[in-house]
C-alpha cells in the first residue's frame, strides 16, 4: 500500500483557499511594489490586476489536471504521468534543488524582526520560525491548517489597516489619466505586470494537496483562482496607497514601510509590519511546509527515491522523515550564512523551469485520461485546452 494513503482528508474549501492565500502573500508585495513604482509609475495598481490576471491563465493546465486527476505531488505527478517518466525525474531534481527557498523564508522573516527589534539574534530567529512551521506540520495538516487560517486572518486586518488608513490620504487626481497610468508607456506596464507574477503567483501548490482535500475537483482549480484573483485585488489597493500618497520620487525602489511610516502611527505600523509583513512570509513557510513533502512521496511510491523515506506517521497523518529532510535543507543555508539576494536569485531562476514541465505535460490530459478529463468539474475542450496550455507557456517564458 501508498504510504500517501495513510494522509488524511481534512481540507475543505476554506482551508485550501487559505492555503493558496497564504503561499501567494508573502515578502514580494512589500519588497516589489516599490520597483513596479520605478518602473510604471502609478501604473503599478493596473500591473497588480494584470498580473494576477496572467497568473491565473498561466495557472490553468495546473487547474485542469487538479480537477481532473487530484493526487498527492501534483506537478510531479503530472509531469511524469501524462508526459514520461523521466520528466517526472528532472521535475523532481529541479524541484530538490528550488527548495532551498525555505532558507529564503525564514532569513526574510528574521531580517524583518531585526528591523522592529535591532539586537535580536538575526539566525537564532530565522531557524526559530523555521522550527515552529516545521513542529507544527509534524503534529499534523489539520494544526497547520488552523494556525495557517488564524494567520491569514491577522494579515488580512494588517492589510486592510495599511489600506484604511492609506485611502483618506491619496491624491486621486494622479490616477486620471492614462498617461499618468502608463508613463512609461503600455509594453513597460505589460513588462512591470510580469515581473509581479513572483508576488501574485503561488497559489499552484494546492495541486499537491489533492489526497488531503474532501473536494480536490472542484477545490483545487477554484482555490487557485480565488486566492490569486482575491490577493491581486488587495495588492491593487495597497499599490493605491503606495504610489498615491507621497511622491513617486519617494517611493520608487523602495519597500511599503516607507509608505507605512507616514500614514501610520507608531503602534500600528508595529501591527502592520508584524501582522502584515512578517505573517505573509509565516504563511508562505507553513503552507510550503505543509505541501513541499508531497511530491517526493510520490517520486519514492515511484522508486525514484527509498520508499521507506516516505512513511507516514500513523498518528498524526505526516510524513514525518521527509519533512525532517527537508527542515534541514532549510536549516543549513541558515547555518551557513548564505547570503538572502543569492538564495532569491536561485529560487527565482530555478522556479521558471520547474513551472514549464508540469504545465507541459497538460497537453496529454484528453489522450490519456479522456474520461476523467471529460467528467472534470474544472475542464475545456481538447482544442481549447491545448490553445490555452500553448497560450499559458508563452506567457510563462515571457
Amino acid at each position: 500500500m501508498s504510504s500517501e494513503q495513510n494522509l488524511k482528508k481534512v481540507l475543505g474549501f476554506k482551508e485550501v483557499l487559505s492555503i493558496a492565500m497564504g503561499q501567494t502573500i508573502g515578502s514580494g508585495v512589500m519588497a516589489m511594489t516599490g520597483i513596479a513604482i520605478g518602473m510604471t509609475g502609478r501604473g503599478v495598481v493596473l500591473a497588480y490586476i494584470l498580473s494576477s490576471v496572467f497568473v491565473v491563465f498561466m495557472s490553468i493546465p495546473t487547474m485542469m489536471m487538479g480537477s481532473a486527476l487530484p493526487t498527492t505531488g501534483g506537478a510531479y505527478r503530472y509531469a511524469s504521468r501524462l508526459g514520461h517518466p523521466v520528466a517526472g525525474l528532472v521535475y523532481m531534481l529541479i524541484y530538490l534543488a528550488y527548495n532551498i527557498t525555505l532558507a529564503l523564508f525564514a532569513l526574510s522573516f528574521a531580517d524583518y524582526m531585526q528591523s522592529l527589534i535591532p539586537g535580536v539574534p538575526f539566525k537564532l530567529c530565522a531557524a526559530g520560525i523555521l522550527t515552529l512551521m516545521y513542529v507544527t506540520n509534524l503534529f499534523g495538516m489539520q494544526w497547520a491548517a488552523k494556525l495557517q487560517n488564524l494567520m491569514v486572518v491577522v494579515m488580512i486586518i494588517a492589510f486592510a489597516v495599511f489600506i484604511g488608513n492609506g485611502m483618506p490620504q491619496v491624491d486621486f487626481s494622479a490616477f486620471s489619466s492614462m498617461e499618468q497610468l502608463a508613463p512609461n508607456g503600455f509594453v513597460t506596464l505589460i513588462t512591470t505586470a510580469g515581473l509581479l507574477t513572483f508576488a501574485t503567483g503561488g497559489a499552484n501548490v494546492v495541486a499537491s494537496l489533492g489526497s488531503e482535500m474532501k473536494n480536490p475537483g472542484r477545490d483545487i482549480p477554484l482555490g487557485m483562482a480565488v486566492g490569486t484573483l482575491a490577493v491581486g485585488v488587495i495588492y491593487a489597493f495597497m499599490a493605491l496607497i503606495a504610489s498615491g500618497v507621497l511622491p513617486v520620487e519617494q517611493v520608487a525602489n523602495q519597500n511599503l514601510s516607507v509608505v507605512a511610516r507616514e500614514i501610520l502611527s507608531k503602534p500600528l505600523f508595529v501591527f502592520f509590519i508584524v501582522g502584515g509583513a512578517m505573517f505573509a512570509i509565516a504563511t508562505t513557510l507553513n503552507s510550503t511546509m505543509s505541501w513541499v513533502t508531497k511530491p517526493v512521496m510520490a517520486a519514492c511510491a515511484d522508486g525514484w527515491f527509498p520508499k521507506g523515506l516516505a512513511a507516514v506517521n500513523e498518528k498524526f497523518g505526516t510524513p514525518h522523515i521527509l519533512l525532517t529532510i527537508f527542515y534541514f535543507v532549510g536549516l543549513i543555508p541558515i547555518l551557513l550564512d548564505i547570503p538572502l539576494g543569492m538564495l532569491g536569485t536561485l529560487g527565482s531562476g530555478i522556479s521558471l523551469f520547474m513551472a514549464l514541465i508540469p504545465m507541459t505535460s497538460s497537453y496529454w490530459l484528453h489522450k490519456k485520461y479522456p474520461e476523467a478529463a471529460a467528467k472534470a468539474p474544472f475542464r475545456l475542450k481538447p482544442g481549447t485546452a491545448k490553445v490555452t496550455t500553448t497560450v499559458a507557456l508563452i506567457l510563462c517564458a515571457i
